[in-house]
């Protein structure tokens, strides 16, 4: 219930302050709505699974540790139980906010448009707690889990797609954009929510006259819902795995 108010509440404030029509300020605030999304999404339920996950941790790896020989359960089976348990809730957590959200804010009024802004959302919440749980499985602790979570929130913002080109970010570091939530998550939302619209020009200055002009701003032109969603599940596959890993090693 906690959860689910946070969620109508936020959707709530976002709807009270974004009205989007077919002017070109609106271009603006559906792309700052739509990264407002995925930032709270990505931050919600990554936070919310390493503040619990290190502490069951501990739990599980006491149960697993050597009993007469043998552990009490494998690691493949507890760590499909937590996630067959906790997808649903995630999930479901975020269609509240987008069915909440979706009409207030005036999103494209299409319903194609509008399963599939659930269905991105909801996807970017269970890649996000996916890739908690391999941070709380990394981390020793909470409080070490929790030191490490500023960080990595941080460079999934910046590296969102509209904050640095990926012509700009250094050699070193140009995998990260491809291992962003939130780049992939405001990425699939922007194609959704702009390939079709057409906007009203500006009296005076340039002008985006269709959604896929705005979308070519930030080199989303060619980019497509499928792709997005592949590149977040490939994300959420990998942070299964290893977090799989981990405490199948761990004793």
């Amino acid at each position: 219930p906690a959860q689910a108010a946070q969620q109508v509440m936020t959707a709530l404030i976002y709807g009270g302050i974004y009205d989007l029509d077919d002017s070109q300020r609106s271009v603006q605030d559906r792309f700052g709505l739509l990264s407002l999304c995925v930032i709270g999404s990505t931050n919600l339920a990554v936070a919310s699974t390493i503040r619990a996950f290190p502490k069951e941790k501990s739990i599980v790896l006491r149960e697993r540790s050597p009993r007469s020989g043998r552990p009490m359960y494998g690691a493949l089976p507890y760590l499909f139980s937590k996630v067959a348990a906790e997808l649903p809730l995630a999930a479901g957590l975020s269609c509240l906010f987008g069915a909440v959200l979706y009409p207030l804010a005036k999103l494209k009024k299409s319903a194609k448009a509008f399963k599939t802004f659930l269905g991105v959302t909801a996807l970017n919440s269970v890649a996000s707690s996916g890739l908690g749980l391999l941070v709380g499985a990394v981390a020793p602790s909470t409080d070490a889990a929790l030191a490490m979570f500023p960080p990595l929130i941080v460079l999934m913002i910046i590296f969102n797609g509209s904050n640095i080109s990926d012509e700009s970010t250094p050699k070193p570091i140009k995998f990260l954009p491809k291992l962003s939530l939130v780049r992939w998550g405001f990425e699939g939302l922007a194609v959704n929510e702009f390939k079709g619209l057409e906007f009203k020009p500006n009296k005076y200055g340039p002008s985006l006259l269709t959604g896929e002009d705005a979308l070519g701003r930030l080199s989303f032109e060619d980019s497509t819902i499928k792709k997005t969603v592949v590149a977040q599940a490939a994300v959420l596959s990998a942070c299964y795995l290893q977090t799989y890993r981990v405490l199948k090693n761990a004793r």
